[in-house]
C-alpha cells in the first residue's frame, strides 16, 4: 500500500493543480503538472509526490529512481522507504525491497502499511508463515484495515486453516457487513466444511448485493447435488436462473427453414474434457445428416478441438458476453442449440435464457433439470431418468433407447494404455471420484467394506485430493479403527498415468447419490467392474445406466447394506481377474463405445423434434 507524506506549501500554479489532481486521484494529470513544476524548481517534497504518481500509474522503474534519489540525498522517512520497497517489489527485486521495508519499520514500527506490504512480499516469494505474522501485526495496529483482512483470509483458505479463517471473517463481518469478499470467503469456508445452509446464507446475500455474483452460487448447487438434496437443489437453481439476466428474449423465432438442418453445440468443453470425449467420434456421423456448428466459449485448444474444427463450423466466442453470443447464434439460424454444461461452473445458461434458438436441449454434461423454462428438452435414457422423475423436470425428457451418451473409443485407443491384472494379493478397491462427491454416507459404507473384507485396501486416485481432504478421510477411518496403512492416495501426473491407475485396483467403488459418469466408462474400458447403487434421487443415475448397458445388473446395489454385501461377495481374486478379461472385450463391443450407432439414433431423435 502506497503511503504519502506531508510537506511544504507553495503557491506555484502547477504545484497547486497537482495537489488538486492528487486529491481527486487523477494521477496522470498530477504527474504532468508535477513534471512542469519540477522543471524549474528543486523541491524534494514534490519529487516524492511524483514518485507516488508513478507508483499509482504502475511506472515502477521511474518510481524507484525517484525514491532512490531522495534517499541518496538524505531525504528519508518511513513512508519513503515503504514506497521504495513497493517499487522494488514490483520490479521483482525482492531482497532489496525487503531491506527497505525493514528500514521503514526501524524508523516507525507502528507503520501498519509497511507491515502489510512486507507481508505481501513474503506471500509472493512463498514465505506464507512470515506473511501471516506481518498481516496479523498490521491488523493489531489497524484492526479494520481491509486489504490485510482480505489477504490473510485468502492465505488461510489456501492452506485450509478454516478455524482461523472463520474467526477472522466473522469479526470482519461486524465491521464490513456488506463486503463481498468477506461474504464470499465465509461461504467458501462453509462449502469446504459441507455446511451448505450457512454457505447459502452468505451466497444469497452476495447475489442480493450484485447480480454479477450469480455464478458464485454454482458450488452450492453442486454441493446439494452431491448430497442428493433435491429440494434445496431446485430452490438454488431457481435463484440462479432468476438472476442470470435482466432481460427476456426478444428474438422472433419464425426463422427461414434450412436446406440441411443445423445442429449446434454451445460449450467450453469440446476439448480434452468429458464432453469432448463424448462428442469426438459422434461428429463424423452427425455431419452426414446435419450442418454442425460448435459455438466455443473456451480459451483452450488441443487435439480434440483441432480435430472437431475439420468436421464442422467452429465459431470462437470466448471473449463475448451472453447477449453478444445470443445474437450471433440467432443470426446463424440454427435449428437446435445444445447445452453440454448444465449447472457446472463454466455454464452458458444465460445465453439459453435469452432463447436464440427455437429448440434448446440439455445433454451430456448434466442429467438433472436445469429448471430453466427456456430449455425445451433434456436428453437422457430409461435408466438415468425414470418415468416417476418427469414431474421434477421443467424440460421435456427425450430418452435414448440404451444410454444417454457414448464415450469416443478413439480417445482411449490412441493412448496405448496397459491392461494388466492387479498383482497385489489383497483386494484393492478404488475410488476415482473427486473428493466433493464423497459424502459421510459413502465413507461409512466404504468403512464397512474394509471391516468386512479384512484383506483389502482402498485407493483414492484423483488429482483433486489435497492434504486437507486426505487428512479428513484418514481421520474418519482411524476413528473407526481402520489403519491409514489400508488407505492410499495417488495423484497421477497426467491423463495416461491416471487411466493406467485402473490396473492397480480390482473393483471401482462408485459414489452415491451422485454417481460418476466418465470414470465408469473408463473403468469398464480398462476391465475394472464398478459397484454402484440404486438412487432414490432424481438427480443422477449414471452408474445404473452404465451397468445396465453392460449387462452387469448384479453390480447395482439396492441400498448401502447391499452395497457392502456385494463388495464382499465379489472380493474373489480369481473371479475378478477373469471378469477383467471378459469386460475388456465386452465393453468395447457394447453401446458404451459405439459412437456411430449412438449418433444415428441421436440424429433421428433431433429430426423428430424439428
Amino acid at each position: 500500500m502506497i503511503q504519502s507524506t506531508k510537506g511544504k506549501q507553495t503557491t506555484n500554479k502547477y504545484y497547486l493543480l497537482a495537489s488538486t489532481n492528487l486529491q481527486k486521484k487523477d494521477f496522470t494529470s498530477a504527474k504532468s503538472n508535477l513534471l512542469k513544476y519540477l522543471n524549474n524548481n528543486r523541491d524534494y517534497h514534490a519529487l516524492n509526490l511524483l514518485g507516488i504518481c508513478y507508483l499509482n500509474l504502475k511506472e515502477y522503474f521511474k518510481a524507484a529512481n525517484i525514491f532512490k534519489e531522495l534517499i541518496s540525498n538524505k531525504i528519508i522517512s518511513d513512508s519513503i522507504f515503504n514506497n521504495y520497497g513497493i517499487a522494488l517489489k514490483n520490479l521483482k527485486e525482492f531482497n532489496t525491497a525487503k531491506y527497505y521495508f525493514k528500514e521503514s519499520i526501524k524508523l516507525n514500527d507502528r507503520n501498519f502499511l509497511t507491515h502489510f506490504n512486507l507481508g505481501n512480499l513474503n506471500l509472493e516469494i512463498g514465505k506464507e508463515k512470515e506473511a501471516e505474522i506481518l498481516f496479523l501485526k498490521c491488523l493489531n495496529m489497524q484492526k479494520d484495515y481491509f486489504p490485510a483482512i482480505a489477504n490473510l483470509s485468502k492465505l488461510y483458505l489456501k492452506y485450509y486453516n478454516l478455524d482461523k479463517c472463520l474467526k477472522l471473517l466473522k469479526n470482519s463481518l461486524k465491521v464490513f457487513p456488506n463486503n463481498e469478499i468477506v461474504l464470499e470467503n465465509l461461504a467458501k469456508v462453509y462449502l469446504i466444511r459441507k455446511n451448505f445452509p450457512l454457505a447459502e446464507k452468505h451466497l444469497t446475500k452476495l447475489i442480493q448485493l450484485s447480480k454479477e455474483n450469480v455464478k458464485k452460487i454454482i458450488p452450492l448447487i453442486l454441493g446439494y447435488s452431491y448430497e442428493g438434496n433435491e429440494k434445496q437443489y431446485k430452490k438454488i437453481c431457481k435463484l440462479f436462473i432468476k438472476n442470470l439476466t435482466r432481460d427476456s428474449s426478444k428474438f422472433s423465432l419464425n426463422l427461414k427453414k434450412n436446406k440441411l438442418p443445423k445442429i449446434s453445440f454451445l460449450s467450453p468443453d469440446i476439448r480434452n474434457h468429458p464432453v469432448g470425449f463424448f462428442i469426438k467420434d459422434m461428429l463424423p456421423e452427425l455431419s452426414k445428416a446435419f450442418e454442425v456448428i460448435i459455438f466455443n466459449t473456451s480459451e483452450f485448444e488441443d487435439e480434440i478441438s483441432i480435430y472437431t474444427k475439420k468436421l464442422c463450423q467452429w465459431i470462437n466466442l470466448k471473449d463475448k458476453n451472453e447477449y453478444e453470443i445470443a445474437d450471433i447464434i440467432y443470426k446463424k439460424n440454427v435449428d437446435v442449440l445444445i447445452d453440454t454444461s448444465g449447472m457446472t461452473r463454466t455454464n452458458n445458461l444465460g445465453v439459453f435464457k435469452l432463447k436464440p434458438s427455437k429448440n434448446q436441449i440439455s445433454w451430456a454434461g448434466w442429467l438433472a433439470s436445469t429448471n430453466l423454462k427456456e430449455m425445451d428438452y433434456v436428453i437422457s435414457d430409461n435408466f438415468c431418468t425414470q418415468k416417476k422423475d418427469e414431474k421434477f423436470f421443467t424440460e421435456k425428457i427425450l430418452r435414448m433407447k440404451n444410454i444417454w451418451c457414448t464415450y469416443s473409443l478413439s480417445v482411449l485407443e490412441n493412448l496405448n494404455l496397459k491392461k494388466e491384472n492387479n498383482s497385489e494379493p489383497l483386494i484393492i478397491y478404488g475410488c476415482f471420484q473427486r473428493p466433493e462427491k464423497i459424502t459421510k454416507k459413502v465413507l461409512s459404507t466404504w468403512m464397512n467394506i474394509l471391516i468386512r473384507v479384512k484383506k483389502s485396501k482402498l485407493f483414492f486416485i484423483n488429482q483433486s485430493f489435497n492434504e486437507y481432504e486426505k487428512k479428513k478421510i484418514i481421520f474418519y477411518f482411524n476413528n473407526n479403527d481402520i489403519s491409514s496403512k489400508r488407505l492410499m492416495f495417488l495423484r497421477p501426473k497426467n491423463r495416461k498415468e491416471y487411466l493406467n491407475s485402473y490396473n492397480l485396483v480390482d473393483i471401482n467403488l462408485d459414489t452415491f447419490p451422485y454417481n460418476g459418469g466418465t470414470t465408469l466408462f473408463e473403468s469398464s474400458y480398462m476391465g475394472v467392474p464398478t459397484l454402484t447403487k440404486e438412487n432414490n434421487s432424481f438427480l443422477f443415475r449414471c452408474g445404473e445406466s452404465i451397468n445396465n448397458n453392460l449387462g452387469m445388473q448384479n453390480w447395482i446395489a439396492k441400498n448401502a447394506n447391499d452395497y457392502v454385501d456385494k463388495a464382499e461377495y465379489f472380493s474373489n481374486k480369481k473371479f475378478l481377474n477373469e471378469l477383467k478379461r471378459r469386460l475388456i472385450i465386452d465393453s468395447k463391443k457394447s453401446i458404451l463405445f459405439n459412437s456411430q450407432a449412438f449418433a444415428n439414433e441421436f440424429g433421428k431423435m433431433i429430426m423428430n423434434i424439428l
